[in-house]
């Protein structure tokens, strides 16, 4: 009523300012057209403005006032408990002003009452007011690790449940029993990693060793009583034919104008290693060999197969691979790479452990090893040109003669399980002292391209003969039948045959 009232006056009031305006602009007509009477119009105007707007902010101030007092005359009492509801007025632990012409009015609104699990996450109503008490965010929970089985296998993509079971499991490294003779591959049961080219890390305390000694001092054993002139019809050609010269076909004659051993040692150089031996390579491939390395000499074997008695017979080089002519040759070591390319050039293959040691029991002439003390020019061609020269002088004062089976002056290149194992090796064996034990036990501790003066290159005919029958001598290295008394690892493995055949 009262705010009626004063509106009504100032309106009566801003009639008559505007009745003295008006007069004003009469009375003098150039009232407007200075500037000090433009100024007062526009104050006059804004203060009638000022006091409208008062009047109208307060009427609208007791209209709020008035509804929030209802409203909180309405509301419930707030209650605690799981699933209360709560008004929105209640949510906050503040204090609310409101202002009035009549001045501040202040109340403090009731703490927020503890929710524990509401039942329901539903908006409800309270008071007229739309509200939702929410806890939070749902915890995360992790998605289950999957079994072992199918339901691991199928994570990997692509690849059905099927395949990926088939795929072969990790092998257990073999144990090796504590006190046992271990490979010299083996310390302390522990398979040793090969460096590139390793020496050889330990030798027999009674082995002695020379630079080079006279035919005096060297020991040596003829293994067939008082040597002579053996006739060729005995050892080869033989009532199935064994040994004789078709096995050699593949290995070329001399050429007249191919160079002595001692200048092609002079032409390669002292160095070692893949270079030397492509050289050399080459000198045997060109038929640069002596005559009597095409006289092949038989080795048997003897066993029980199936219950029937069987003959082997292997058909093997008098000698280690040499250069030169029969009157000037250097027997040669190889690295691996290069004995194979010789081996199968000649439709020939290396020894087996087992072959090696039947050589040696089988030799025309056996001489004891003369080993040279070990250093860094072990695989120098100096050394083995010098090493060459005391063998002869042994097999010249047992008056040993060229085209015999000799053995025990060096190592063998030999093929073993074991290649296709440890890739990029080279196999080594033998070297046997009079009593028939093999100073080198089967290793591959060094590198593929790895040779030294103790190594020698034996081929083997890959034509042998089961009581007399010809057959290929790779079959029976992967029969389980023969190999068992062919090789002392059993049968060879498609991989390691692989690698013996290139």
């Amino acid at each position: 009523m009262n705010g009626t009232v004063t509106a009504r006056v100032v309106r009566g009031r801003a009639r008559q300012a505007d009745v003295q305006v008006s007069q004003i602009a009469a009375d003098k007509p150039g009232f407007f057209e200075r500037p000090n009477g433009v100024l007062g119009l526009v104050l006059a105007s804004t203060v009638m403005t000022s006091a409208c707007g008062y009047v109208v902010y307060s009427n609208a101030l007791d209209a709020q006032r008035a509804a929030v007092e209802q409203v909180a005359d309405r509301a419930p009492e707030p209650q605690s408990g799981p699933g209360t509801a709560v008004p929105m007025t209640e949510l906050f632990d503040t204090t609310v002003s409101v202002a009035i012409d009549n001045g501040p009015a202040t109340r403090t609104a009731p703490a927020l009452a503890e929710i524990e699990n509401p039942a329901s996450d539903t908006p409800s109503t309270a008071g007229g007011l739309l509200y939702s008490v929410v806890e939070g965010r749902p915890p995360v929970e992790p998605r289950p690790r999957p079994s072992l089985g199918p339901d691991l296998v199928t994570l990997a993509q692509n690849i059905t449940p099927a395949r990926a079971l088939s795929f072969p499991l990790p092998t257990q490294r073999p144990e090796i029993a504590t006190g046992a003779e271990q490979p010299e591959d083996v310390v302390d049961g522990t398979i040793r990693l090969a460096e590139a080219s390793p020496r050889p890390s330990i030798r027999p305390e009674d082995l002695v060793t020379r630079v080079a000694a006279s035919p005096a001092d060297l020991e040596i054993e003829i293994a067939r009583g008082e040597v002579g002139e053996i006739p060729r019809g005995s050892l080869f050609g033989g009532s199935a034919g064994e040994c004789n010269s078709r096995l050699t076909r593949q290995m070329p004659r001399r050429p007249g104008s191919a160079a002595g051993g001692s200048a092609v040692m002079a032409a390669v150089g002292n160095g070692s290693g893949s270079n030397r031996d492509n050289r050399l390579v080459q000198e045997a491939l060109n038929g640069n060999m002596p005559d009597y390395m095409r006289n092949l000499h038989p080795v048997t074997f003897e066993s029980t197969v199936g219950g029937r008695s069987v003959t082997v017979t292997i058909c093997v080089t008098p000698d280690y691979l040499a250069i030169g002519s029969d009157n000037d040759h250097v027997r040669v070591p190889l690295g691996l790479p290069a004995a194979l390319r010789v081996a199968d050039a000649f439709d020939m293959m290396l020894p087996t452990t087992s072959m090696v040691d039947a050589i040696y029991r089988q030799a025309d002439v056996r001489i004891a090893p003369s080993p040279m003390t070990p250093g860094s020019a072990m695989s120098s061609t100096s050394y083995f040109v010098t090493h060459d020269e005391t063998v002869d002088a042994q097999f010249a004062r047992a008056g040993a003669q060229q085209g015999m089976l000799v053995a025990g002056h060096k190592k063998d290149l030999v093929i073993a399980n074991r290649l296709s194992r440890n890739p990029g090796r080279v196999a080594i064996y033998g070297w046997h002292r009079t009593n028939g034990q093999a100073i080198q036990p089967l290793s591959t501790v060094h590198g593929e391209y790895y040779a030294d003066y103790s190594h020698g290159i034996r081929l083997v005919s890959r034509t042998a003969y089961v009581n007399g029958e010809a057959v290929d001598l790779r079959q029976l290295l992967t029969d389980e039948r023969y190999a068992g008394f062919l090789n002392s690892d059993g049968a060879l493995t498609g991989a390691t045959i692989r690698l013996a055949s290139l």
